[in-house]
C-alpha cells in the first residue's frame, strides 16, 4: 500500500521544511511545488491526497485553489497563512481555510487538519493496489530533498530495517570516498535475510553507461564485469530511475529476466524482485543502488532503500563537491609553482592597469619587492609609450577574439636601468566582463644583441662586396697604365710595375677573405715605418698630378697590410673627390707652377707635451675642396656615397682598419680648407711603441 501524498506548495525552504516536519509523525509522503504552474503539473501527473498552500509565497491563492478544484475537485486543500495579512475576499471563495488565529496558524495545528481531513487514523491510506503481475516495474515518488521526512527518520519500518538504515547513516558520517559508500550500502542491505544481494553502479554521462563498483571482488560471487549502456532499450529499470530520479522496483524477475540487470544470475541465486534507487543531486546524477530482494518488496523495504539511497546521495555529493574543490586547488597550486618556479617574469594586472600578481622572477628582474609591486600601476616599471602600446593591443584582442599576442616593450628597473622585453599577453574575460590581462614577460637583451651582430655581420659582408670592386680599382687601374706604357714602348721595364699591381689585387683579396673569416682588421701586427707605408700606398693609387709630403714619420705598431689599405683609401678619396672640385680648380689655377695639383700631406699628431718626440698619432690631410657639409657626421657608413664612386665604401674601411688597431679617427677641416684625418693611437692597447726617425 501506497502512503498518501501531500503536496505542499511554497517557494520558501523554511516553510517547507517546518510543513514537513510536523508532518512527520503523519504516515504521509510530502511532495513539493515551488510556484503555482509546478503544482498544476503535479496534479495532472500524480496521485495527489491534499495540497498545502503557502500564502506568504505563491501570489494569487483564490486562482490557484480554483484550479485545483477544476483539476481534482476531491482533494482537500489548506492555506497556510503565517505572519501574512488575511484578505476577507480570498478567505471567502477558499474550500477549505486553517484559521488565522493563535493556535490554529502554527505548522503543528496545520497537521492535524492535514490527519483529520485525508483521515489517517491507522496511519495507511491506500491511494492504489501495488503492481503484482510482474510485467512492469512500479515507479513511487520521493520527497523533496530539502524538505522531506524521510531524509530524517523513517516512521513506521520494522525493527530490522530500521536497524539497517540506522547502521548505514551511522557509517557514512565523515565518508570520504565513494568506495566507502558502496561497501556500507552492500554490506548493510545484505547482512539481512530480507536481501539477496547489492550493489551500486557509476553514472557515466560521456559514456552514457552505468558502470558496477568492484570494492571487493573476492566476496562477490556475481558477474560485475560488465557495464549497462543507457539509451537503448534494454535496460528500462536503470533508464527510468536515471531519467525521473525515482525509485524503481520490478516485483517478478521470472517474467522478465532481460529486464532486470544481471536477471539471470539473481534468479538463479533466489532474488525474485529487484529495486533502483537513483543517487543523485539536485545538479547531478551520480549513479544507482540496486537491490535483490527474495520476495517482493513491501512499502516498508521500498522506504528503507529510499532513505538509505538519499543519504548516500548527500554523502556523494559532497564527495564530489570536495573532490573539485580539491582538484581546483591542486591546479591552482600547479599553476602557482609553475608561475614562480618559470624562468620568464609573469604578472596580473586589473582592469586599470596595476599589478594584482607578480611571480619572483619579475622581481628579480625590476630590483623591485613584491610588496613594492603589487598594487602599484605599469607605470612604474613601463614609460607611457609602452603603456599605450600595450592598452592598444588588450583593446586589439578584445575586439578579435584571439586568445595571446606579442609586443616589445622596454622595462624600467629600480635603478633606472632599461631592459628590452618581449611580452606575450593575454586578456581576462568572464562572462564577457574584461577583468584585466596576464602577461609573461622575458628580457631580450641577449637577442637583441644577437640581432644587432647578426644584422652588422650582414651589413659587413654587403660592404665587402662592395669594398673588393671599390679597392681593386687602384691596383688594377695602375696596372692597366703600365700595360698600355708596355703596349707602347714595348719596354719590358714596365711588366715590373704591372706584377706588381696585380700582386696588391691579390693582397687585397686575401684581407678581405680574412676579415670575412674571422671578423678581425689587424692579426699580425709589427712596428712598420710610417712613411714607407705611405710610399708604397701611394704607387697604387692613380694619383694623376696630386702629390704626396711627409713632414714627419715613426715607427708604428701595426698590420703592414691593413695599414696599407687604409692610406691607399685616403690617398683615393683625396684625389678623386678633392682634386676635380671647383674649389681645387680655383686653387691650382692661383698657383704660378701650371702642372700643381692637389697636395697631400701627412704628419704626426704632438703629444699632449707639445712635442713631437712622444706622438699621439698621425693625420692625413688635403688642400682639397674640403669634406662634404651635410655628410660629416655620415662619412664612415658604408652606405653612405657622395658619388658614383662610393666615398662611404672607402672611408668605412679606414675606420674598421683603425678601429682594428686601437685607434680613434676623426674628420675635420685642413688649414688649407681641405679634408683632415686624425688618427689617434690608444696608448694602453697591445703595448705599441712609437719612436720618430
Amino acid at each position: 500500500m501506497s502512503r498518501p501524498r501531500v503536496l505542499c506548495v511554497s517557494s520558501d525552504r523554511s516553510t517547507r521544511a517546518s510543513v514537513t516536519l510536523a508532518l512527520t509523525d503523519t504516515p504521509v509522503n510530502v511532495v513539493v511545488a515551488q510556484c503555482a504552474s509546478d503544482a498544476v503539473e503535479r496534479l495532472t501527473r500524480q496521485s495527489i491526497d491534499a495540497i498545502v498552500i503557502d500564502a506568504s509565497t505563491v501570489a494569487n491563492v483564490p486562482t490557484l485553489v480554483d484550479t485545483v478544484e477544476s483539476e481534482s475537485a476531491e482533494t482537500p486543500t489548506f492555506v497556510h497563512w503565517g505572519d501574512t495579512e488575511t484578505d476577507a475576499g480570498s478567505v471567502a471563495v477558499l474550500s477549505e481555510v486553517v484559521a488565522r488565529t493563535e493556535d490554529t496558524e502554527s505548522p503543528d495545528r496545520l497537521a492535524d487538519a492535514v490527519a483529520r481531513r485525508i483521515d489517517t487514523p491507522s496511519g495507511a491510506v491506500a491511494t492504489g493496489a501495488e503492481n503484482e503481475s510482474g510485467t512492469a516495474g512500479e515507479t513511487d515518488d520521493s520527497s523533496d530533498a530539502d524538505a522531506t521526512a524521510d531524509d530524517r527518520r523513517t516512521p513506521d519500518l520494522p525493527d530490522d530495517l530500521e536497524a539497517i538504515v540506522s547502521d548505514v547513516r551511522r557509517r557514512l558520517v565523515d565518508v570520504t570516498s565513494p568506495v566507502a559508500v558502496e561497501q556500507i550500502l552492500r554490506e548493510g542491505f545484505t547482512a539481512t535475510d530480507r536481501f539477496g544481494f547489492a550493489w551500486i553502479g557509476e553514472y557515466d554521462r560521456g559514456e552514457r553507461e552505468v558502470v558496477p563498483w568492484l570494492t571487493d571482488p573476492d566476496s562477490m560471487e556475481w558477474p560485475m564485469q560488465r557495464t549497462f549502456p543507457i539509451g537503448d532499450g534494454e535496460h528500462p529499470l536503470l533508464e527510468r530511475a536515471l531519467r525521473t530520479g525515482e525509485l524503481q522496483t520490478f516485483q517478478h524477475i521470472a517474467s522478465d529476466r532481460d529486464a532486470v540487470p544481471f536477471g539471470d544470475h539473481a534468479f538463479d541465486h533466489g532474488a525474485r524482485a529487484v529495486a533502483v534507487a537513483p543517487l543523485s543531486s539536485s545538479d547531478d546524477v551520480y549513479g544507482v543502488f540496486v537491490v535483490y530482494a527474495l520476495e517482493p518488496f513491501t512499502e516498508a523495504e521500498r522506504t528503507a532503500i529510499r532513505s538509505a539511497a538519499a543519504a548516500s546521495s548527500h554523502v556523494l555529493e559532497t564527495i564530489v563537491a570536495r573532490g573539485q574543490l580539491e582538484q581546483q586547488e591542486r591546479t591552482l597550486r600547479r599553476y602557482e609553482r609553475l608561475v614562480e618556479t618559470a624562468g620568464d617574469g609573469m604578472y596580473v594586472l586589473d582592469e586599470h592597469g596595476h599589478f594584482m600578481t607578480v611571480n619572483d622572477a619579475l622581481t628579480e628582474m625590476t630590483g623591485y619587492s613584491r610588496e613594492g609591486l603589487l598594487g602599484e600601476h605599469t607605470s612604474l616599471v613601463f614609460d607611457q609609450d609602452d603603456i599605450k602600446a600595450g592598452e592598444a593591443k588588450i583593446r586589439s584582442l578584445l575586439s578579435s577574439g584571439t586568445g595571446t599576442d606579442t609586443l616589445e616593450l622596454s622595462l624600467e628597473t629600480k635603478t633606472g636601468d632599461r631592459i628590452p622585453c618581449e611580452a606575450q599577453v593575454a586578456v581576462l574575460v568572464h562572462d564577457g566582463e574584461y577583468l584585466g590581462s596576464v602577461a609573461v614577460i622575458r628580457d631580450v637583451t641577449e637577442r637583441k644583441r644577437s640581432e644587432r651582430k647578426l644584422r652588422e655581420q650582414n651589413e659587413r659582408l654587403d660592404a665587402f662586396a662592395r669594398i673588393v670592386s671599390h679597392d681593386l680599382r687602384n691596383p688594377l687601374s695602375v696596372a692597366q697604365g703600365y700595360l698600355d706604357l708596355l703596349e707602347e714602348t714595348e719596354s719590358l721595364e714596365h711588366a715590373e710595375n704591372v706584377r706588381d699591381g696585380l700582386d696588391r689585387m691579390e693582397s687585397i683579396v686575401e684581407d678581405v677573405l680574412a676579415i670575412a673569416r674571422d671578423g678581425q682588421w689587424a692579426t699580425d701586427t709589427e712596428p712598420v715605418d710610417l712613411e714607407s707605408v705611405a710610399r708604397d700606398a701611394w704607387e697604387y693609387v692613380s694619383t694623376a698630378d696630386a702629390s704626396l709630403s711627409i713632414a714627419e714619420t715613426t715607427a708604428v705598431e701595426a698590420d703592414r697590410s691593413r695599414l696599407l689599405r687604409l692610406l691607399e683609401n685616403l690617398f683615393r678619396n683625396a684625389v678623386e673627390h678633392g682634386s676635380t672640385s671647383p674649389a681645387s680648380q680655383a686653387q691650382r689655377e692661383a698657383v704660378e707652377d701650371a702642372d700643381a695639383g692637389l697636395s697631400i700631406r701627412i704628419g704626426l699628431l704632438e703629444s699632449g707635451g707639445g712635442t713631437p718626440t712622444e706622438p699621439r698619432g698621425f693625420f692625413v690631410e688635403d688642400d682639397g675642396t674640403g669634406l662634404p657639409e651635410n655628410m660629416r657626421h655620415e662619412l664612415f657608413d658604408p652606405s653612405v656615397s657622395s658619388s658614383s664612386d662610393g666615398l662611404g665604401i672607402g672611408l668605412w674601411v679606414v675606420r674598421e682598419v683603425a678601429t682594428g688597431h686601437g685607434w680613434s679617427v676623426t674628420a675635420a677641416e685642413s688649414e688649407a680648407g681641405g679634408a683632415r684625418f686624425e688618427f689617434a693611437f690608444d696608448a694602453e692597447s697591445n703595448g705599441r711603441r712609437y719612436s720618430n726617425n
